[in-house]
């Protein structure tokens, strides 16, 4: 098992195109003019900015009466109205997606409106896609070898709690979706910087859905950690890849909070 996880890292960071074929596994990927949206976070923006606003006014009303009980009480209000700025909603267009027995589906028409939108090369842009796509096709595979279901029919109790993990339990599934799109994203921005799309690998870590949002949640900002840590230390970043990879084959808590150690840390 330390040997397949071993060689698969070693393809992501070499050569994450041709790395599923010569891992043997299915690799077929299909492409679709449709347009999607994914939605990220659980809080209505303008709910949430009433909300504000209306504890501003509360805070105002308190301090114009020196009521000091009163505004100890609405801090502790503050804290968990802050905590929903976190999870604000909003839409980002799909450019590609792995599911978990369909395989993936890279979404050219939006692939073609962000390019122009940017100027960007059609091709590198694509591949780019393919990889952030190739590497979450690879991840699942390791959970599924892990769990010792690589193989296994699809009603095996270790099949079965393979996928389970993979989806993450109610409580782990945001923090899974976090350390896999890190994972992916960071193999993507390096391949970007390998092959000179420095336009590109620039352009990941500075999308405005991020600046919108806080860190914690938002399922891309965690190869931001990964990527500042490459800037100092192209091997301490591997390295620090390689243990995150392996965390996230036994623990999405633990995967999830060495990501907000790296991004603490940038």
């Amino acid at each position: 098992m330390l040997v397949y996880s071993k060689r698969m890292l070693e393809l992501i960071l070499e050569n994450i195109i041709t790395a599923p074929e010569r891992l043997g596994l299915p690799a077929a990927y299909a492409k679709s003019d449709v347009l999607l949206y994914r939605q990220y976070g659980r809080y209505d923006t303008v709910a949430v900015q009433r909300e504000g606003r209306q504890l501003l006014k509360r805070a105002e009303a308190l301090q114009a009466k020196y009521d000091i009980t009163a505004l100890s009480r609405l801090g502790k209000q503050y804290a968990e109205w802050s905590k929903k700025l976190q999870q604000l909603k909003f839409k980002r267009l799909l450019h590609g997606e792995f599911a978990a027995g369909k395989g993936i589906t890279l979404y050219v028409h939006a692939i073609r409106q962000k390019c122009a939108e940017h100027g960007w090369d059609y091709a590198a842009y694509y591949d780019s896609v393919l990889v952030h796509e190739r590497v979450h096709l690879l991840h699942y595979h390791a959970v599924l070898a892990h769990f010792g279901a690589a193989g296994a029919a699809v009603q095996s109790a270790e099949y079965k709690q393979a996928q389970r993990y993979w989806y993450g339990r109610q409580t782990e599934a945001a923090q899974a979706a976090v350390v896999k799109e890190t994972l992916a994203e960071f193999a993507r921005w390096l391949w970007c910087l390998q092959h000179g799309h420095l336009a590109q690998a620039q352009a990941l870590l500075q999308t405005r859905e991020e600046v919108r949002t806080c860190i914690p949640y938002y399922p891309y900002a965690g190869a931001r950690g990964l990527c500042a840590l490459h800037a100092n230390s192209p091997q301490a970043a591997v390295r620090a890849y390689s243990e995150l990879w392996q965390l996230s084959l036994t623990s999405w808590q633990q995967a999830y909070a060495r990501i907000k150690e790296l991004d603490a840390v940038k």
